[in-house]
């Protein structure tokens, strides 16, 4: 049994659908969010575009991908490792496939609206002492010159933190808004203020089943999708169960998604 604060209950009514992968990789989004969206910004790929691809298929859209971490000497690792796997046998079916990973990420991204940058999202005040310049960028400078009509995706490993005073600051230019937070047990706050200073609504909420439970039942990974208030209707006192029936698939597909309980 998963426990959560009442408080990250979505209320709101809209229209959920799943853009990416069956398992990780996917998340559930409000359609017209992503629909009205011209523009998918991205922070984090590593070896899963899937939810970039989905978004890509919804109409004449632009992709701006940013992970300095995907470059020659990842996919050289990854190539060298695959090629090790097959040949001990572990799952040669799979590693095969991602042998061909780097084909497919080369078609999706030479593709003229779909972009990867490898830069490091970094606060200004962050530099110091980190990557050179050239890879690092922050979200005001990526938002500075768009107005709206934007979709966020946010998956970077920890470093969501940092940005979460930017992301607050730019939210009423933000379509919606799909944010993976990492150690959610130990910054449930932060997260709490970031929910009620947002200028867009909580729609979905779905535990990582790859992340570890504490004693208390608090998970430490949970995706959490926002919208704009122009999607969604008012807030409802609804009896919706989580994790969503044909709708939210386990990120480990080798174990089972706990029942969510708000207290």
């Amino acid at each position: 049994m998963i426990n959560i604060s009442k408080i990250f209950y979505p209320k709101n009514d809209c229209n959920l659908i799943r853009l990416g992968n069956e398992n990780d990789g996917g998340y559930i989004v409000e359609e017209n969010s992503v629909r009205s969206s011209e523009i998918l910004i991205s922070f984090g790929l590593s070896d899963d575009w899937s939810f970039e691809s989905d978004f890509s298929k919804l109409g004449e859209k632009k992709i701006y991908t940013y992970d300095y971490s995907v470059n020659l000497r990842f996919w050289i690792v990854n190539f060298i490792k695959s090629l090790i796997n097959i040949f001990l046998l572990r799952e040669p079916l799979n590693n095969i496939k991602k042998l061909k990973e780097f084909y497919s990420y080369k078609s999706f991204f030479d593709k003229k609206n779909n972009f990867h940058y490898k830069k490091f999202i970094s606060p200004k005040s962050m530099r110091k002492n980190m990557l050179d310049n050239n890879f690092i960028t922050d979200l005001d400078n990526i938002l500075k010159n768009l107005e709206k009509n934007f979709f966020l995706k946010i998956d970077i490993e920890g470093s969501e933190y940092r940005i979460l005073d930017q992301i607050i600051k730019n939210s009423k230019k933000i379509n919606g808004l799909a944010i993976e937070f990492h150690d959610f047990d130990l910054h449930q706050n932060v997260i709490k203020k970031f929910v009620n200073e947002l200028d867009l609504k909580l729609v979905h909420i779905h535990v990582n089943n790859y992340g570890t439970i504490n004693s208390d039942g608090i998970p430490s990974t949970i995706e959490f999708t926002f919208s704009s208030k122009e999607f969604i209707s008012n807030d409802l006192n609804n009896d919706k169960v989580y994790p969503v029936v044909n709708l939210d698939k386990p990120c480990n597909k080798n174990e089972i998604d706990h029942k969510v309980i708000f207290n």
